[in-house]
Order: structure tokens, then C-alpha cells, then sequence
């Protein structure tokens, strides 16, 4: 019998199947943001969502970030109904695995009252947060 080596194909076969898998997950991810440019990522540098909370007669938007590699960035809040124009903006960076804030306000009132959308620019690409609403 002989020994077979490290790089077999059969010893790269469960390799080459988790990283697929991996490949996939990633692509999974991508989903909640959406490039608004014309090509497709098959692995986005981020995942980004806006948080919206109703706490009694207040609610409260949060703009997130996780960066899924080193980045630098710059991101828009915009909130705009009942009676209220915000627009908060500027540039972020952020460590591989870490999770930043960008942007946030409380308001009264119901989260339907308000027209809510967050962006991130990270290298020449836009990405629109999805809202949990």
C-alpha cells in the first residue's frame, strides 16, 4: 500500500467542496446589499442594513455596516416624511469582521411615516441597504 500525498485529488476533493460552500455563503450574504452599478458581485465587500426600532411613540433608524475585508467608504442616511428632511453623510472605514454605525435618528411616530434608504459607496460601487421594515 502506498501512501498518497497532501495534494492528491482525493485529498483536495473536501477542500475544494468547502470552499464552494464558502463561495456560496458569500453570495448569500451580497443579497442584502444591492450594487446600483451594472455588474454583478459574486462576493460583495460588505453587508449593510438600516435598522428601524419602534419604542412606544418614538422610532429610531440605524444605518450598519459590516465589513467582510478591510474598507473605507462613505455612506448617505436619508429620512424624509412627516414633516422631517434628514440627511446625514460622510466618510467610514472599517476593520475585517467589524460592525459600524453609520448614521442615526429617533423620531416620533410610526415607521411608516417616513421614507427611509441608506447607501455605501466603497470603491467606485453604491450599495442600498435593505430597510428590517
Amino acid at each position: 500500500m502506498t501512501a498518497r500525498s497532501a495534494t492528491s485529488p482525493r485529498r483536495l476533493l473536501p477542500a475544494i467542496v468547502l470552499l464552494a460552500g464558502v463561495g456560496l455563503a458569500a453570495g448569500c450574504a451580497a443579497t442584502a446589499t444591492t450594487p446600483t452599478t451594472a455588474s454583478t458581485l459574486s462576493y460583495a465587500p460588505l453587508t449593510c442594513a438600516l435598522d428601524v426600532q419602534q419604542n412606544g411613540r418614538m422610532v429610531s433608524f440605524q444605518g450598519h455596516v459590516q465589513a467582510n475585508q478591510a474598507l473605507s467608504g462613505t455612506y448617505n442616511l436619508t429620512l424624509v416624511g412627516g414633516g422631517t428632511n434628514i440627511r446625514q453623510g460622510g466618510p467610514f472605514s472599517a476593520r475585517p469582521g467589524e460592525t459600524v454605525t453609520l448614521g442615526q435618528a429617533n423620531l416620533s411616530g410610526a415607521p411608516d411615516r417616513y421614507d427611509a434608504e441608506l447607501s455605501i459607496s466603497v470603491n467606485g460601487t453604491t450599495y442600498n441597504c435593505a430597510s428590517n421594515t
